[in-house]
């Protein structure tokens, strides 16, 4: 018993490692929708500045996917580790005297593991992480870096060679999504086709 709730802990000490790193990309991210967005700088329109911002934003978006993905892969560890240990406490209780200091340890590990089980809850509602739909979704900062990608419209300023490569993935989901939606009226041809296999429906590929 007391082997599994250190592996736990330890799970939980590796999650609180990770999510620092996600906070700190998660920021920085949002320090630069703030500028880009908030407070736009109409100067700020060389071609080298839109793609040195092309890549940060690209980069931060690559980064947070894979933080979200293993502090997702951690969530399901945690949670097995809940189940097992909870199923473990409920078969042993019946044995044990409740007069004992082992039946007291068994109660206080009970809640620790229910306490630390719920604060992993709470965190991830705090991070935005949605558990939900766990495919490297964090829809709120996804959605700031994709208006600062869409503004300068980065995947058009690649080079040939890398046009047709949809990374990073969760930016282009949510341009087909927007095009998809009609929420993106500017969007030409060339954008439909290049996102085509995104699609959820096929139909908006034939629209002009």
């Amino acid at each position: 018993m007391m082997s599994l709730l250190v592996f736990l802990v330890l799970l939980f000490g590796l999650f609180g490692v990770i999510s620092s790193q996600y906070i700190i990309q998660y920021r920085e991210a949002y320090a630069l929708w703030i500028k880009e967005i908030v407070y736009s700088d109409p100067e700020n329109n060389s071609d080298t500045d839109k793609k040195a911002l092309c890549s940060k934003v690209e980069s931060y978006s690559r980064e947070i996917c894979e933080l979200t993905d293993m502090i997702l892969l951690i969530f399901i560890l945690i949670s097995a580790t809940f189940l097992i240990i909870v199923y473990t406490i409920e078969k042993n209780m019946p044995l044990i005297n409740p007069n004992t200091i082992d039946y007291n340890i068994l109660i206080a590990s009970r809640v620790l593991t229910f306490m630390l089980f719920s604060s992993l809850i709470l965190i991830l509602y705090f991070l935005k992480i949605n558990i939900i739909f766990p495919s490297g979704k964090t829809s709120a900062i996804d959605e700031k870096l994709f208006s600062v990608w869409y503004k300068y419209k980065c995947y058009r300023n690649k080079q040939k060679e890398f046009l047709d490569k949809l990374e990073p993935r969760r930016l282009y989901e949510i341009l087909a999504e927007k095009i998809e939606n009609g929420e993106l009226k500017d969007a030409s041809q060339d954008d439909i086709l290049l996102i085509e296999p995104l699609f959820r429906s096929k139909k908006i590929s034939s629209n002009p």
